[in-house]
């Protein structure tokens, strides 16, 4: 290893696993520039970099599944479909009663993980890899007042091996005999991510992006993730930048696109519009469906590919228990029965996914959050 890669590498775990990279710009000068990061990292991926660098600068876009496949040529098949779960049952978050939303004004929102569930294909994959990320984004798209820049609220969570569990005798898998492929990933108690329950969204619009990827080679970003991720948890908090700057996080961005190597995507996205009251999407002059828009309101927001997601005719027969995807008899089981449910639904058997729990509140930006909107 290069002394100059190995002073990196120093400097990057000295800054607390990144958010204390802030205090060191120049210690990274030479990986953020496309024609020396080769140097400093003979794994950097220029095409990761480009994505990573425009990460913020670009809407992404909500796919909608209909029979059978996706609507729109030009969809691709890592593009994340939202799904929400209501009353109604699963409808795509485009396509929503836009007359349910907050009429008007700011709102406090709450977008927190749940569970992940890793399809039959995805999981060979990461076992082979051994490393992934998830990070998910929060933005909003103005700030609280005209001399404030708007605020980014960004997590990343580092994920270990996953080994499915192996049939017993009995032809039923063994929940101890491994790791599940379907996990709680709620964090509350941890800090860092109980930022992601208080965003506030002036004038009800904001975006909202979900990645996960696994890595062909041990980047640096990897080698970092081995250091902080436990033995037997499936993703585990990494690291968090809740209400950071939008500049401060195009910069962070640039940095995180540079650390990584030959990423395998499952889900893939730019940040994606989303809208929390009736007004913001009237604005556009356009509904949510024709701009890949999200409509956000309380409930259950499940987000999952493009290239893996069920027909409407195919979410029909299911339902959701305890934020996972379960055939509607299976409903009522708890525990390892129910993640073992939910991992052995058939059309889904190759989707992953991941479930969101979303509140939605009317507040005034210099006053008391009011009630939950419903």
């Amino acid at each position: 290893m290069s002394a100059q890669r190995r002073d990196f590498l120093k400097q990057l775990f000295a800054a607390g696993a990144l958010p204390g990279l802030f205090a060191r710009p120049g210690a990274f000068s030479a990986l953020l520039d496309p024609q020396t990061a080769p140097q400093t990292n003979p794994d950097f991926d220029a095409q990761a970099y480009d994505f990573w660098s425009g990460f913020t600068a670009k809407n992404g876009q909500s796919a909608i599944v209909g029979a059978g496949q996706t609507r729109g040529a030009k969809t691709d098949h890592t593009q994340p479909v939202f799904l929400h779960h209501g009353e109604d049952g699963f409808k795509n978050a485009a396509l929503l009663d836009p007359g349910k939303l907050v009429d008007e004004g700011d709102v406090l929102v709450s977008v927190n993980t749940s569970v992940v569930k890793v399809g039959d294909d995805d999981q060979k994959t990461f076992e082979r890899l051994q490393n992934a990320q998830l990070r998910v984004d929060v933005a909003q798209k103005t700030g609280i007042i005209p001399l404030i820049e708007a605020m980014g609220y960004t997590v990343v969570g580092a994920m270990s091996s996953v080994r499915a569990a192996k049939p017993a005798a009995s032809g039923k898998a063994s929940a101890k005999s491994s790791t599940p492929t379907v996990q709680n990933i709620s964090i509350s108690s941890d800090a860092a991510w109980q930022k992601m329950q208080s965003i506030p969204l002036p004038g009800g619009e904001g975006r909202w992006a979900l990645n996960l990827e696994a890595q062909k080679k041990d980047s640096l970003f990897c080698k970092v993730l081995q250091n902080l991720v436990k033995e037997g948890s499936l993703f585990a908090p990494m690291l968090s930048l809740p209400g950071i700057a939008m500049s401060a996080l195009n910069s962070f961005n640039n940095l995180y696109g540079a650390l990584h190597a030959e990423p395998v995507q499952i889900i893939k996205s730019n940040p994606v519009r989303v809208f929390a009251t009736q007004a913001a999407i009237e604005s556009t002059g356009a509904t949510a469906s024709e701009i890949g828009a999200v409509l956000l309101q309380p409930g259950t927001y499940v987000l999952m590919s493009a290239g893996q997601a069920p027909t409407d005719d195919q979410l029909k027969k299911l339902t959701l228990a305890q934020d996972r995807i379960v055939q509607a008899e299976d409903a009522k089981l708890t525990g390892d029965d129910l993640d073992q449910a939910a991992a052995g639904v058939d059309v889904l058997k190759n989707a992953t996914y991941v479930t969101f729990d979303v509140q939605v509140k009317r507040m005034s930006l210099f006053g008391d959050a009011g009630k939950a909107s419903g």
